[in-house]
């Protein structure tokens, strides 16, 4: 496979440290929310940060994690746990504001995820998977860690269904040989347009549903119904 992406992160450098330093906040909220100390308030940082990128690189096996190797990373999850910790109500109440960044940022991760695993010659359904993992890992290891069912897997709003949706994009548009600055800022778009129209419309995800529990019931009224049609008919020539 050619390869259609030539730097490793064609997004601004600026740009993937707020989505480092939103998600180490949006952690640290949700430690302090859960009682932990400061050495779990940082933990809950760090996972939310730069957990779904550490998760990648291993997989990926290109080399060491790209947050173990740029201090930045680091220093952002500790600087944002600080934060949490110290200033806990001023963070809650900047929840409104965090949620908006958070929507915008979706894309951002799905992006860094897919382009990584462009780089090294994966396939695009590889790709668009690393985006999805980029996007959702750190929450899933939040919960896990919380002691919850992970957010992930839970019927809701669409968060995993917009990345899974926005990493699919992507990959297409760059297959299919769209610029790939635009394909970035398609896919950020899109992303968020999913996920603010789930918060604002209400649209979910559906729990599982039982197709053959509710065709049964009608199956076996109509067979008997035809039985008794049949008795009915043998009746009556007789």
């Amino acid at each position: 496979m050619s390869n259609p992406v030539e730097t490793v992160i064609a997004l601004p450098f600026a740009l993937e440290m707020t989505a480092v330093t939103f998600g180490a906040l949006s952690g640290a909220l949700h430690a302090t929310r859960k009682g932990l100390d400061p050495v779990g308030v940082f933990t809950i940082a760090l996972v939310c940060a730069v957990g779904g990128g550490l998760i990648r690189d291993v997989l990926l096996q290109t080399g060491r994690p790209v947050a173990l190797v740029v201090p930045t990373y680091l220093a952002s999850a500790a600087f944002a746990s600080v934060v949490g910790l110290v200033f806990a109500r001023l963070v809650r109440a900047a929840v409104p504001v965090m949620a908006v960044v958070d929507t915008l940022l979706i894309g951002v991760w799905v992006v860094l995820g897919a382009e990584r695993a462009l780089v090294v010659d994966l396939t695009y359904s590889g790709a668009a998977f690393l985006g999805v993992l980029t996007a959702t890992g750190g929450g899933l290891l939040r919960d896990l860690l919380c002691g919850e069912v992970p957010a992930a897997i839970r019927p809701g709003e669409w968060y995993v269904s917009a990345a899974v949706a926005a990493a699919v994009l992507f990959v297409v548009m760059v297959q299919t040989g769209v610029q790939l600055e635009v394909a970035e800022g398609l896919t950020i778009l899109a992303a968020a347009l999913l996920r603010s129209g789930s918060l604002r419309f209400g649209w979910r995800t559906p729990t599982a549903y039982d197709l053959w529990g509710d065709l049964e019931p009608r199956m076996t009224a109509r067979l008997e119904a035809v039985r008794r049609t049949a008795d009915a008919r043998s009746r009556r020539r007789a």
